[in-house]
């Protein structure tokens, strides 16, 4: 066996360990047991990008990924509970109830009675006064999950999870073929197939970023093949899987044109009503963007710029001013993703996943609750770029699982601050310092 070969080797069957243990035998509350095994999963991520051992084995390195993802396959999500909202609007949407109109805490009051939906799960639900805020995407996955698996939670994970390790392979294979079309190395993929945080919270504990990943990917890989229409569609089934990939639609406007990029607008808003349409109704679209504003005045978990307001707040008003901070936030990121694609001067295919990458970083920065998960759409755009640091926070993100040691939640506010410098540390040396990063459209790797 050569020395390669060993070293692939071992990864692949330290990594496996490493993912069976975390994903089957720990408990987020073991929150010590987390950080050690995640480490340790991202110590040999960072070990075989640098050593290059599957740099000309790509078959190989999708194979190893793609078995890293299949070992969790009946695995119960144990870093997050939101499969249990998951599998509850399922059983509703696939017993002939609109999930967008119903609020768990008053359903089973009502009398109502749907096979599977009973007070055992919705103990388990961490939103039960709020509406759902999932798009239809994944309601369709959730309802068809539900009505071949019934009230079975191990099924319903199992089936779920079937359809994120096909999502996670087309997004691995759509990697690979951009890569090419935009003259990176194939190992720049790596980046993003063998990272934990993608691992565990898109396969693992059933993420749709999975979902909303494939079809922006899937979209931009269209509009590179010059087949706009059904890039359009794809981007709407992006939204439609989760509402994030809104917030890059101004980056096309200098790239396709005025008239281009309006009739590009014009099919992701129908494609976007379509799959809304089976749901749609004026109580349903308020509940769901009710949900959603909750995400900017009520919800607060691992924010930066947010708790620095939130602080100040505190000082000046003596309570937390998160109704007012939270808004205003939202329209500083607003405002910050319209100067970057105002203000690009290269706005071409070439750069379009760095345009991407700072708008994104933008909103999360002002967002008032960045859950690990979030991160993920960061680190498949900076698989094109030279910038590193979504890497860098993918891997800091694990402290913010100290906030579930106990219930009631609490967070440990000097390890999100830890995070954060930490972040802010290499950002400001990659932007401010590697003057070697400062052309996104050269791809030399490092």
């Amino acid at each position: 066996m050569t020395k390669q070969r060993a070293l692939q080797a071992a990864f692949v069957l330290f990594s496996l360990g490493g993912y069976i243990w975390l994903g089957y035998f720990t408990v987020r509350t073991s929150f010590i047991q987390v950080l050690l095994l995640y480490f340790f999963l991202f110590a040999l991520y960072l070990l075989i990008i640098r050593s290059g051992a599957f740099s000309n084995n790509w078959k190989i390195a999708i194979g190893a990924a793609l078995f890293f993802r299949l070992s969790l396959l009946f695995m119960t999500p144990n870093l997050s509970d939101d499969y249990f909202r998951f599998i509850w609007d399922g059983l509703l949407l696939a017993n002939g109830h609109n999930p967008y109109l119903v609020l768990p805490s008053g359903f089973l009051q009502g009398g109502q009675v749907v096979p599977g939906v009973d007070q055992a799960l919705y103990a388990h639900l961490n939103s039960q006064s709020y509406f759902t805020v999932y798009p239809p995407v994944c309601q369709f996955v959730f309802g068809l999950s539900a009505k071949i698996c019934g009230g079975s939670l191990l099924s319903n994970i199992v089936f779920i999870r079937i359809f994120m390790l096909a999502a996670e392979f087309g997004t691995l294979i759509l990697l690979g073929r951009t890569a090419k079309l935009l003259s990176f190395p194939p190992s720049s993929v790596l980046l993003y197939a063998f990272n934990p945080l993608v691992v565990m919270e898109l396969t693992g504990n059933l993420h749709p970023e999975a979902f909303m990943i494939f079809f922006l990917l899937l979209a931009m890989y269209l509009l590179f093949r010059e087949r706009p229409i059904y890039s359009a569609l794809s981007f709407g089934l992006a939204v439609g899987s989760k509402l994030i990939p809104l917030i890059v639609l101004p980056l096309l406007i200098k790239r396709l044109g005025l008239r281009k990029s309006l009739r590009y607008f014009a099919v992701v808003g129908a494609a976007v009503l379509l799959l809304f349409a089976p749901f749609l109704n004026v109580q349903s679209i308020s509940n769901f963007f009710g949900g959603l504003s909750l995400y900017f005045n009520v919800f607060e978990f691992n924010a930066s710029l947010h708790y620095i307001a939130r602080w100040i707040g505190y000082l000046i008003k003596g309570y937390d001013t998160i109704a007012v901070t939270g808004v205003a936030l939202s329209f500083i990121s607003l405002i910050a993703i319209v100067a970057i694609a105002w203000r690009e001067k290269a706005a071409g295919w070439q750069t379009i996943f760095t345009a991407m990458l700072f708008c994104l970083t933008a909103y999360l920065l002002c967002s008032t609750i960045v859950h690990p998960w979030y991160l993920t759409p960061l680190v498949v755009f900076s698989v094109f770029t030279r910038y590193r640091y979504a890497v860098v926070w993918s891997a800091l993100v694990v402290l913010s699982y100290s906030a579930y040691q106990a219930f009631p939640y609490s967070e440990n506010l000097w390890l999100v601050a830890l995070e954060y410098a930490g972040l802010a540390a290499w950002m400001s040396w990659e932007m401010l310092f590697k003057k070697d990063l400062k052309d996104p459209t050269d791809t030399a790797r490092t």
